[in-house]
């Protein structure tokens, strides 16, 4: 049984018709769950650049344990120094001009470098936020596997929509604008109201914004385009994508891929708009499973949602979505193949002509 019914030939509204599915009384979770870091500038420590020699580990813990000694001896409450009191979650400036827009604390000059620091603190932190000015950032942000703590990369409070861009454009291939490579078991990256722009040449793994094997990545109200590839895209790993914008990606909007064996791999596409790409506007793929859920997916080159060889427990509601535009002939505006149609939940969708 198709998951997906033929379109009604009476339009809810002009122009409109809904996709009515029957949906399959199965009890499978449609995706992992991200974790969102809890870390805010009230609750925390402003890091600035360090200028002179890091102290050893060995003096960062004698504080507490001279502390502890001493309160033993005194019979009294153990103190806690402010400073472990902070460790609870960190709070990185970054400026591109230089400038200490959040604080008395001397802003880090790249993202990159913020990254850096955090990395060589300690093998596993708590929750940290790196803030960013406005301005322009040209960098490759690459979230290192030896980072172990959630994290969230967002403007400064106050910035305005739209003035902070990460961007990358390079004549080296297979480079993302954004790539976490941070395991999931250890942490997993935020992007908070970024705009994100990307072109790096290659064929394949083309990606604005890329959550590598084993990694969990979210955007939140974020703005993508990559001029040579597609917008988000995870391969084998946990993504989400919710309130964004993705429009005029040379690809794909959205690709979600499971990993080599097909088994794992999940992504949570909410309340975007994926729009005129040069490719579907969301693709599931490989043994990935997808929660698709109120977005308006129009104009894209392919079809709006593309399903192959998808995993039980894939959803799509309460969607807009338009017919490809690519080609001589107008294409569904859903597309399945390989296995996995079966298991599809399709409801409460309109295509729109």
């Amino acid at each position: 049984m198709r998951a997906v019914v033929p379109v009604s030939t009476a339009p809810a509204t002009a122009g409109v018709a809904p996709i009515r599915g029957r949906a399959r009384h199965r009890s499978a979770s449609t995706t992992r769950g991200s974790r969102v870091p809890r870390a805010s500038a009230t609750e925390s420590e402003h890091v600035s650049t360090p200028t002179g020699p890091c102290p050893s580990r060995r003096g960062v813990l004698a504080a507490p344990l001279v502390a502890a000694a001493a309160s033993a001896a005194t019979g009294g409450s153990m103190f806690v120094p402010p400073r472990a009191r902070a460790e609870e979650a960190r709070v990185l400036l970054v400026s591109s001009s230089g400038a200490a827009d959040a604080g008395s604390a001397e802003p880090f000059p790249s993202v990159t470098a913020a990254l850096e620091a955090l990395a060589a603190r300690r093998p596993r932190g708590s929750p940290a936020s790196i803030l960013l000015s406005p301005g322009v950032y040209a960098e490759r942000v690459v979230v290192p596997d030896s980072l172990a703590r959630d994290l969230v990369i967002e403007p400064v409070a106050g910035a305005a929509p739209g003035s902070v861009t990460l961007e990358h454009r390079t004549s080296s291939p297979y480079e993302a604008t954004v790539e976490n490579r941070m395991p999931a078991s250890a942490g997993a990256a935020t992007l908070r109201r970024l705009v994100v722009r990307h072109a790096s040449p290659s064929v394949a793994n083309n990606y604005a914004a890329f959550a590598t094997p084993g990694s969990s990545l979210t955007l939140e109200a974020c703005d993508v385009r990559s001029d040579t590839g597609s917008g988000v895209a995870a391969e084998g790993a946990t993504l989400a994508v919710r309130n964004c914008s993705i429009r005029g990606c040379k690809t794909h909007g959205v690709a979600v891929y499971g990993d080599l064996l097909g088994e794992f791999g999940s992504g949570e596409i909410v309340g975007c708009v994926v729009a005129d790409n040069g490719g579907d506007g969301v693709l599931l793929r490989q043994g990935a499973r997808g929660d698709v859920r109120g977005n308006t997916i129009t104009g894209n080159g392919g079809v709006s949602v593309e399903l192959v060889d998808v995993r039980e427990g894939t959803t799509l509601r309460d969607n807009v979505l338009g017919t490809g535009t690519g080609g001589k002939r107008a294409k569904p505006a859903v597309r399945f193949g390989g296995y996995g149609e079966e298991d599809v939940v399709a409801e409460n969708n309109r295509v729109v002509v």
